[in-house]
């Protein structure tokens, strides 16, 4: 990955991560999962390894912007493994957008699934409806911001900066 496209992934999580962190405190409902699309189209586009990383640094920067997270770290483990799930389902050569919104929608579900669980384990109701809406909604951003997201950091590395 060449400084540009690097430079773009990041500042794709960091959008991501504010964006969503934004619209949760207006308490907007089913709200998607706008990091975990950035994660997996890096891992689809790059690997298991490239999605490990971007999750990690994602989940972080999740743990970081407030409300933050109950354990600090939680969030970046929860992402990294979900980028390298994503990055194991990855096909090389063109992919169809039902494989891409099949993925997302897996990887989503077993985050909410794992989320469920840290809140039952704390104490706190679980709303099931509430996070399969998001799921839905996940999968559904997935399907248009998947494209653009890879498209744009195709576009960053066929660039050359002097």
């Amino acid at each position: 990955m060449t400084p540009a496209g690097a430079l773009v992934r990041a500042t794709l999580l960091l959008l991501g991560a504010v964006l969503g962190v934004t619209l949760a405190a207006r308490h907007l409902s089913p709200l998607p999962d706008l990091l975990l699309v950035v994660v997996a189209s890096a891992a689809l586009r790059a690997g298991p390894r490239t999605g490990l990383l971007t999750g990690l640094v994602g989940g972080w920067l999740l743990d970081l912007l407030p409300p933050g997270s109950a354990v600090l770290g939680t969030q970046a483990l929860l992402y990294a493994v979900c980028g390298l799930a994503v990055g194991a389902l990855r096909r090389p050569g063109p992919v169809s957008v039902v494989w891409v919104v099949l993925v997302i929608a897996g990887v989503a579900s077993g985050l909410e699934v794992v989320r469920g669980a840290l809140a039952l384990a704390q104490g706190v109701p679980v709303d099931v409806l509430s996070s399969a809406l998001r799921v839905l909604a996940t999968a559904t951003v997935g399907l248009v911001v998947v494209p653009l997201v890879s498209a744009v950091e195709r576009r960053s590395e066929r660039r050359r900066f002097a």
